[in-house]
């Protein structure tokens, strides 16, 4: 029996300097780290510039391999070759190469919102790229195509960026492929946070499936964070919804989420 899994998320204030942003994200790693937590999920763009190069991660590869744990490392507009494009779209497994030589010309390089996953060991295990950019962000990033299920210790999980949390579409596909958890790294400003958390807890009822959606924090983007897990009311024979939600501020939230149920109740 597959039993509890422990997530957890990082409500990070948004840094001006991307030395002072690692150096913060790597310390609440520790923390979580320390917390025996299993999947992690960062905000997307708390890393205040374009991920150049993969390599600009190593600090978070330190700390999943130091702990154990998978790293969902935010989300980032990242320049990404076009071998490695093809291979997110249209490969399913979880694992993809790692490079991201400097040497390729930007001719052959394109600019996607991407998710980078870290495994347990410390390696990029996968990408999963936003597949519907919003606002100016349409000018600066090709959309993805597919949605890739990623895998540790027996629990699959999927990720939206964002915008993809508003197409019940996206979601769908993750659960139908195998999802038992799906991850949200999100920007949201301070009035789209009622509606965001509508769009998360209808994404984990619909698909019976646990959904973990860090935010940032900052005068503009309003934290509250949320994980929303399922509960079943066996009198009623109904599932419901158990949230969550940070407050405004930099928090970490860790939760034991119910692998089983999920599977037993889609």
């Amino acid at each position: 029996m597959m039993g509890m899994t422990r997530v957890a998320l990082l409500q990070l204030e948004l840094k001006d300097s991307p030395d002072e942003a690692m150096e913060h994200a790597v310390k609440l790693l520790q923390h979580v780290g320390a917390a025996n937590s299993e999947i992690v999920c960062l905000p997307e763009q708390w890393y205040p510039k374009h991920l150049a190069s993969i390599e600009e991660l190593k600090p978070i590869q330190d700390v999943a391999r130091e702990h154990n744990m998978v790293v969902i490392a935010g989300a980032f507009l990242e320049y990404v070759d076009e071998d490695l494009d093809h291979d997110n779209n249209n490969d399913d497994d979880g694992n993809v190469s790692s490079s991201n030589s400097s040497s390729n010309s930007n001719n052959a390089r394109r600019v996607y919102i991407s998710a980078p996953v870290i495994g347990a060991d410390g390696s990029i295990v996968g990408r999963q790229f936003k597949l519907h950019p919003f606002g100016r962000e349409l000018s600066m990033a090709k959309p993805g195509k597919g949605i890739r299920i990623f895998e540790y210790n027996g629990v699959r999980f999927g990720i939206g960026i964002c915008h993809d949390v508003v197409f019940p579409e996206v979601a769908r596909l993750a659960a139908r492929n195998g999802a038992d958890i799906l991850f949200f790294p999100s920007k949201i400003v301070n009035e789209g946070i009622e509606p965001w958390h509508i769009y998360v807890k209808a994404r984990a009822l619909e698909n019976r499936t646990p959904v973990v959606a860090p935010n940032l924090c900052s005068k503009e983007y309003g934290g509250m964070s949320i994980i929303v897990d399922l509960v079943r009311n066996e009198s009623l024979e109904i599932v419901l919804p158990y949230a969550v939600v940070a407050s405004a501020g930099e928090h970490v939230l860790i939760s034991d989420v119910d692998v089983e149920l999920s599977r037993r109740v889609r």
